[in-house]
């Protein structure tokens, strides 16, 4: 009987649906099969097989490089993965506490800041794929005078770079990662509303389409403040900044949004579009979606529920901050964060928690972080 032959295409496509960490063995295999998955087509199309299978990563919001982080799917893993910052010195990781300030390819930057008494600020950046345990071994550095920034970070499809952002009122500055210059850009006219770390979550925008994109308000006299006594809806709107012109978009809020919620919208990403989630009135959630990206009148209402139910089945007499991570492809389930160290499968047509974890583990001994993550094989040689 003649051996069993498959085409090496069939041995790709069976090998891009396996987990980075299986692939990372299985470069032991045989020359072929190193070669196989090293290389840049495969890496991108165990990318996309893996895109359709999002994960959660759980971070406290400030962290040190010797604790751990979980990787959930969105089933609500009873064991979630644990990862660990690779321990070898050749790395020369950051000592101090860092966050995580976006996340795409698989790839997320991390940045610790360096405060000093009368000197300049200082913030490192690293790249991190948490599925590999790869960390980039030399830090982009970045100076500033006493007034803090926020940072963004997202990735050029056009030029192949992944670009920091950094951002206050009036100052906006943008570095391609690789290229070590930091450079000024227009600010963009409405500054990004500033959440005051809602359920741990700063505003530090969502990458989508080649575009990072925030809440904003325009107008707004107090920006570091969200009093409803003082907004309209009118007010209301989301700015995109395109990455590859470095220009920006500002989107309107749908028609059907009239009513000044009691905490800021969140802007995110589900299923692939462009999102945002309030409550509304009578104990309403609401989520709309962008079907089509750029396109005002594709707003729609993708899901709205009573989280008076929702609040008493997990239990709680007192208002739970929803955070949307995930829609199932059946627009009827999805999973949100609650306060703390809390996340919540629920199924919005049968009115009904189906899942509930408190992830209560080392990593989040205080409020953490959620981010969502695409496990990958992608690293990058630019910070080498």
């Amino acid at each position: 009987m003649s051996p069993l032959f498959l085409p090496d295409e069939l041995i790709a496509e069976v090998l891009s649906l396996l987990k980075p960490k299986s692939l990372l063995r299985f470069k032991c295999v045989s020359k072929s099969w190193n070669s196989l998955i090293s290389d840049p087509f495969f890496i991108n199309m165990h990318l996309i097989q893996s895109s359709r299978n999002p994960n959660i990563i759980l971070l406290p919001e400030d962290f040190p490089t010797t604790s751990s982080i979980a990787l959930l799917n969105p089933l609500l893993d009873d064991n979630p993965s644990i990862n660990h910052f690779p321990k070898d010195s050749k790395y020369k990781l950051m000592k101090r506490y860092c966050h995580v300030i976006g996340s795409c390819n698989g790839l997320t930057c991390l940045v610790n800041s360096l405060h000093v008494v009368n000197s300049p600020c200082k913030n490192e950046f690293y790249l991190w794929n948490p599925s590999t345990r790869w960390v980039s071994k030399k830090p982009v550095s970045f100076h500033h005078s006493y007034q803090s920034f926020n940072f963004s970070f997202g990735y050029d499809n056009l030029t192949n770079k992944y670009k920091v952002l950094a951002f206050r009122p009036n100052d906006v500055r943008i570095l391609a990662l690789g290229d070590n210059i930091w450079r000024n850009i227009q600010s963009s006219p409405t500054p990004p509303h500033e959440y005051c770390s809602i359920f741990g979550h700063a505003n530090y925008g969502v990458y989508l389409n080649n575009s990072i994109n925030w809440f904003a308000l325009r107008d707004n006299k107090r920006p570091n403040d969200y009093c409803r006594a003082d907004l309209s809806v009118q007010q209301f709107l989301i700015i995109s900044l395109d990455l590859r012109t470095e220009t920006y978009t500002q989107f309107q809020f749908p028609q059907g949004f009239d009513q000044v919620p009691v905490v800021a919208p969140i802007v995110c990403r589900l299923m692939g579009c462009l999102c945002f989630s309030h409550y509304s009135r009578w104990y309403n959630f609401d989520i709309w979606q962008m079907k089509e990206f750029g396109v005002e009148k594709s707003w729609t209402k993708l899901l709205k529920f009573n989280y008076h139910d929702l609040i008493i089945q997990c239990g709680s007499s007192q208002l739970i901050q929803l955070f949307p991570l995930h829609v199932f492809e059946n627009g009827d389930t999805l999973i949100l964060s609650g306060n703390h160290n809390q996340l919540i499968c629920y199924n919005s047509r049968d009115n009904r928690v189906v899942r509930q974890a408190t992830i209560t583990n080392s990593i989040c001994e205080r409020m953490f972080n959620v981010k969502h993550y695409v496990e990958s094989l992608h690293e990058s040689n630019i910070l080498q």
